[in-house]
């Protein structure tokens, strides 16, 4: 629930603080990035945290990191400053635990459970955004909508500030939880218990081999073109998207939540068949969805745009239509299967470090988006930036159906062995 609960929480806020003109445009896409800028920056130290303290003591420094982030933005008094900073230890704590928590399921299930490991570690994450939009409903219900002529300015911020207090929930469960694992077991054999031939193996490797590089560089890229499909700042930003195409702001709370309605249940969808379909298969039924369904939203805001549609409820709701496609074309195939392509794909040797550079990677092509993607829509519109989204998804396409091994019930060592042509 905590790995993207940090990110995605500022989504039902940013229409009180544009009410309130608490912060700038510019400013908003800052705060709303910030959390991805960090997460890279985390990806990159993960690696080195879970190697030399292992992977639940990282877990558990990473939960209370996502705690005490409330602080800083519920007591800042609206200074920018102040509220990035819990913005950067959200995406710090985010960063730490989308490398140590998939590797952490890679080392400990069997080969037979880790597409469902990986699939319920995406089904948490998305009952975390679910549950995002669940404040953002309840914080309209019982405090007032941001568009609402009778709500007071002293209740909008009383709204804004109950949606990052809500941030605190998942980071004590997790923590809770981490308490009650066992250390990976890969980890304390490389605190000296592997036997002595394991240790000459790794001795005399070389980084520079195929069954390293190869491996390496198509993680980057599946989790490069994860990323170009917008789906960080689709998260962050559909509910503004809702209202621009002409939803009111209680309405497009609605879409929003049943946006993350659908993906949950197209996540659990692809747990039950990511283990029997395969990682190829849903990969390219997935983003085929995509592709088509950006073109479908990007459609119809050229439709406002030329009048060929009015601007307002149906133009609204047929963009809530498209982005749930969206939505659901991603959750069975990308959102499952990219953490298993991070997991599986990098050998034992280089896992941590692999891992860690190609998570950075991956945050830092979301960040690149989230911090431009209000100034382009500002300056193009939206339509050319989902075009832009689907253009890069032909990529991710092409990847998946043609460079990426299946690993269907394979054992990591027998991954491994593909890349070395053995």
């Amino acid at each position: 629930m905590l790995f993207d609960f940090g990110g995605t929480i500022i989504a039902p806020a940013i229409p009180y603080f544009e009410s309130l003109k608490l912060f700038t445009q510019s400013e908003i896409s800052r705060l709303t990035a910030a959390v991805v800028l960090t997460a890279a920056v985390a990806g990159l130290v993960a690696g080195v945290f879970a190697e030399k303290f292992g992977r639940k003591r990282t877990m558990l420094f990473a939960a209370a990191m996502a705690a005490l982030a409330c602080l800083p933005i519920c007591l800042c008094g609206g200074r920018f400053w102040l509220f990035y900073t819990g913005r950067a230890l959200q995406g710090f704590a985010a960063g730490i635990l989308g490398v140590v928590v998939p590797m952490y399921l890679a080392e400990t299930l069997p080969a037979a459970d880790r597409g469902k490991g990986a699939g319920v570690f995406q089904l948490m994450d998305t009952v975390g955004i679910l549950f995002c939009s669940l404040v953002g409903l309840l914080v309209v219900k019982f405090i007032g909508a941001a568009d609402s002529p009778t709500v007071t300015d002293a209740a909008k911020n009383i709204a804004w500030q109950v949606v990052f207090w809500s941030s605190a929930v998942p980071a004590v469960l997790f923590f809770l939880g981490v308490l009650c694992l066992e250390e990976s077991p890969v980890w304390l054999a490389k605190r000296g218990r592997e036997t002595k031939d394991e240790r000459h193996e790794v001795a005399g490797d070389k980084l520079l081999q195929r069954k390293y590089v190869l491996p390496f560089v198509l993680a980057v890229v599946v989790l490069a073109c994860n990323q170009a499909t917008g789906i960080n700042s689709m998260q962050y930003y559909a509910l503004k998207m809702f209202q621009d195409a002409g939803l009111s702001n209680a309405m497009a709370n609605v879409g929003f939540t049943a946006f993350t309605a659908v993906m949950l249940g197209m996540t659990a969808l692809a747990c039950a068949f990511v283990d029997r379909k395969g990682r190829k298969f849903l990969l390219k039924l997935g983003t085929a969805g995509i592709i088509v369904s950006l073109c479908a939203a990007g459609a119809v805001f050229v439709a406002i745009n030329t009048g060929a549609l009015a601007k307002g409820p149906v133009a609204g709701w047929c963009v809530v239509g498209a982005v749930l496609v969206y939505i659901a074309s991603f959750s069975i195939g990308p959102g499952v299967v990219v953490w298993l392509a991070l997991s599986e794909l990098m050998p034992d040797r280089i896992r941590a470090n692999g891992m860690a550079i190609a998570m950075f990677i991956n945050m830092m092509v979301a960040f690149l988006i989230a911090d431009r993607m209000l100034a382009l829509v500002e300056k193009f519109g939206y339509a050319p930036v989902l075009f832009g989204f689907a253009a890069a998804t032909v990529i991710y396409f092409i990847t998946a159906a043609f460079f990426l091994p299946e690993t269907k019930g394979k054992t990591l060592a027998e991954i491994e062995a593909h890349f070395a042509g053995r």
